[in-house]
């Protein structure tokens, strides 16, 4: 997952650095001994080696992953990354099971880099068609380790080479065996803020002409201020290293898309925002009532007030400060949501109203 597309800088033969990293947060949080709060993907783990965390030696996990959990969970900077990837594992595990429970027969993970979920439920995937898209550097080094860890590839599932910014995505799912008009549950994460507009358009169009209604597609996003509000940052919005060259460049209209993706043709269903108090309650909260690594952010926000009443607290930059006061009112900067394809004769009545 993350941005995955050839254009993504890395030396030939090599994955996305994101990818790896995603997966790498991902594996971080897993380790937590609290079940309230753990990340689900146990598979993450076995996969970021030490080969993999050299791809990544210039975040924060590469040394982490390597300290004891109750160490390294100090670091606010592992910590707050680790807890986005926990509300977006979890928020789409549930709505991949309850569209395999809700009769889905085909499971397209756009982007998928690292993503375990087509080895963590072959059981329940066992009757559907799984499809994982991705450039073909990143794809083939990530089937290498899959096979490294559990010798066997799931027999369902079917790995299709694309390019979001260069490719049909439509003609290479179809040669691959997907089937338009059968309900489908697609999974796009950590993709559309790296990718340009009409690729963000063309790809949601897609899922839509080629999925019978009631079918649907999960995906994380930002807004146009998540974007202007990365561009002030030293590391962008996504946290990812300049060196990296791989900046967050699209943000969906609107303070959560809802209307973008109404006039494309679905139900937006209910935007989270990753900021909200709300997200963390759902999905990452601990067994003694508090959310994950609260104790460290109180500490932080103690010491942020010690500063400021001492006088030692620099001041904010007026258009940092001005950002942020967008991203509040906005309600949030980054969010998931589940968009759900509608009928013809509901997009025509949305469209119309």
């Amino acid at each position: 997952m993350e941005n995955t597309t050839q254009s993504d800088g890395n030396e030939r033969g090599l994955p996305s650095r994101t990818s790896i990293l995603v997966a790498a947060a991902r594996a971080f949080a897993s380790r937590d001994p609290d079940e309230g709060v753990r990340n689900p993907d146990w598979l993450a783990d076995r996969l970021i080696g030490p080969e993999e965390l050299a791809l990544i030696r210039e975040t924060p996990f590469a040394q982490g992953l390597m300290q004891t959990y109750s160490e390294a969970i100090q670091n606010p900077a592992l910590v707050f990354f680790a807890s986005q990837m926990i509300v977006r594992t979890r928020f789409i595990d549930e709505a991949l099971l309850r569209a395999v429970k809700n009769g889905a027969t085909q499971i397209v993970i756009l982007g998928a880099g690292f993503d375990s979920r087509a080895y963590r439920f072959q059981k329940q995937l066992g009757d559907c068609r799984v499809f994982e898209v991705d450039a073909e550097p990143t794809q083939e080094y990530k089937k290498k380790r899959v096979k490294e860890i559990l010798n066997d590839l799931p027999v369902n599932l079917n790995y299709v080479r694309t390019d979001f910014t260069q490719d049909n995505l439509s003609d290479a799912l179809q040669a691959a065996g997907f089937r338009k008009g059968e309900k489908s549950f697609f999974i796009w994460e950590g993709v559309s803020m790296y990718l340009p507009e009409t690729s963000v358009r063309e790809t949601l169009r897609m899922v839509v002409s080629h999925s019978t209604p009631g079918s649907s597609i999960v995906l994380d996003y930002a807004n146009g201020i998540g974007i202007e509000f990365g561009k002030l940052l030293p590391n962008g919005a996504g946290g990812i290293p300049a060196a990296w060259s791989e900046p967050w460049i699209y943000g969906v209209p609107g303070a959560n898309g809802s209307e973008f993706f109404r006039d494309l043709g679905f139900d937006p269903g209910l935007p989270l925002s990753f900021s909200h108090p709300e997200s963390f309650r759902r999905y990452a909260l601990r067994s003694d009532g508090t959310t994950y690594a609260a104790h460290l952010f109180q500490k932080l926000r103690a010491e942020a007030q010690t500063r400021i009443q001492a006088g030692a607290a620099p001041a904010l930059p007026a258009a940092l400060a001005e950002a942020e006061k967008a991203r509040g009112v906005a309600g949030g900067a980054y969010w998931i949501t589940e968009l759900t394809v509608l009928h013809p004769t509901q997009r025509h009545m949305e469209q119309s109203s």
